[in-house]
C-alpha cells in the first residue's frame, strides 16, 4: 500500500546514530531540516552516552520542518552498528539514509 507523502518529502527515514554528541547532533539535524527534498522521518539513537545528546537531540523537534524527529535512548554504549540497527527496527521509511551525529549535509 502507498503511503502519502506530502508533496516536498521523500517516503526516506535518515537514521543518525549519536555518542557523546551534544554539542553536534544540532548541527546535524539542522542540515537535515534544511534539505530542499525532505525526509518523512530521522530516528536519532543515542548509543548510552553519558552527556546531554538525548536531550540536545528531543529538545530540537521543534525545529524540524514538519519532518517527524524519534529520538531513542540505548541504556548501555553498544557501537555505531548496533545503534544504526536498533535506528532501522524504528524507522518506518521506504529507504533509508545515514549521517552521522557529527557531520552534517549540504
Amino acid at each position: 500500500m502507498a503511503r502519502d507523502i506530502p508533496p516536498g518529502f521523500a517516503d526516506v527515514s535518515v537514521i543518525v546514530a549519536a555518542y557523546q554528541a551534544a554539542d553536534t547532533v544540532t548541527r546535524s539535524l539542522t542540515s537535515i531540516a534544511a534539505q530542499t527534498l525532505k525526509p518523512t522521518e530521522v530516528v536519532v539513537v543515542d548509543d548510552g552516552s553519558s552527556d546531554a545528546t538525548f536531550e540536545t537531540a528531543q529538545a530540537f523537534e521543534p525545529h524540524m520542518n514538519g519532518i517527524r524527529l524519534r529520538v531513542v535512548r540505548m541504556d548501555t554504549n553498544q557501537g555505531a552498528g548496533a545503534a544504526r540497527n536498533r535506528a532501522i527496527e524504528e524507522s518506518s521509511g521506504g529507504t533509508l539514509a545515514f549521517l552521522d551525529a557529527d557531520d552534517e549535509w549540504l
